[in-house]
């Protein structure tokens, strides 16, 4: 990145959207404000609020990092009301515009994050120069992963078929079934997952409830029983699911948590299970005992990755036409 040049950064998910702006040479991000996707109809409308809120006069690219597919010029955001033409976007704005999805830009940080920033879940710690993998509840489910050479790969992992690996898991998803005609594990493990879980445990009962998922971590808190079992079951799936994707990919470089909902109930994680349900992959159990599991606890990773990505662009600036950045990763 060229020196004097201001650069905004974005993370927008499906219910917020996160931005910052940084100036060359200095990865520090300024001027952190979230805006709630619903009070804005367009996406170039919180991003011209952000730009005249923030004072910038002269925006020299932008990285926007949203949930959803980013390879063609349009771009519909998933869970999000947006969507939007790259190049005309970056027309109205007078700015170049370089677009990556979230999950890459969460992939893309964790290189970049301080030590500090990771919880480990066990013992094993990464091996450098393999593959990782990120693993994001939030109001859905992603996942990415990053190769040896740091090419990172996007997918939409979130909408893999649920597996039962428990009696119980099996009564869960039966009654999920009700719902939904397929239940993938984005309806488990998300905001919209834990309500889910919620709402069969209680189903299971025989009663009628339902509630949210900011509710629930307020019930867990208060050692609601329905409350606590939702989580419980939010973590057991997510360390089953965990496991599986660390071994599809051989992400003996580590599997990395992120995401909006586990940092509020990092308190109710039990290491000691999640390391066990991650690891029980019958005649695989061993490798998946060596994959490191970090819990991502930074607070804004996907804007760090945006930066990241942003000097990605810079050294492959031949990718950049007519104000529009085809970095797609």
């Amino acid at each position: 990145m060229a020196h004097d040049n201001t650069y905004i950064v974005a993370d927008i998910g499906g219910t917020n959207a996160r931005f910052a702006h940084v100036s060359a040479g200095n990865d520090q991000l300024q001027n952190i404000q979230r805006f709630n996707c619903a009070d804005f109809p367009f996406l170039v409308d919180a991003m011209q609020r952000y730009i005249e809120q923030a004072q910038l006069n002269n925006v020299n690219h932008a990285c926007l990092a949203v949930a959803g597919q980013v390879e063609l010029d349009w771009i519909d955001l998933t869970n999000n009301h947006w969507a939007f033409s790259r190049s005309a976007l970056a027309r109205d704005l007078s700015v170049p515009i370089t677009v990556i999805n979230d999950f890459t830009a969460q992939t893309l940080s964790v290189d970049a994050l301080d030590q500090s920033a990771f919880f480990w879940v066990g013992q094993p710690r990464p091996v450098v120069g393999r593959v990782k993998v990120v693993v994001g509840p939030g109001t859905g489910l992603g996942v990415s992963a990053m190769m040896p050479k740091g090419e990172v790969v996007p997918s939409e992992a979130g909408h893999i078929a649920f597996a039962p690996t428990d009696e119980h898991q099996i009564a869960l998803l039966q009654m999920l079934w009700k719902r939904h005609q397929r239940v993938s594990v984005e309806r488990l493990l998300s905001g919209m997952g834990l309500a889910n879980l919620y709402w069969a445990n209680a189903q299971l009962q025989g009663v009628e409830k339902e509630l949210s998922a900011p509710d629930i971590s307020v019930g867990a808190d208060l050692e609601d029983p329905l409350c606590l079992k939702a989580i419980d079951d939010f973590y057991h799936i997510l360390a089953d699911v965990s496991g599986d994707i660390a071994l599809m990919m051989g992400a003996d470089g580590g599997l990395y948590l992120s995401g909006g909902i586990l940092p509020k109930i990092k308190h109710f994680l039990s290491v000691d299970t999640f390391r066990q349900r991650f690891e029980d992959k019958g005649r695989f159990s061993e490798f998946c005992s060596t994959v490191p599991v970090a819990l991502i606890l930074a607070e804004h990773p996907g804007l760090v990755g945006c930066v990241e990505a942003l000097k990605i662009n810079d050294i492959e600036s031949e990718g950049v036409e007519d104000g529009v950045g085809f970095l797609v990763v």
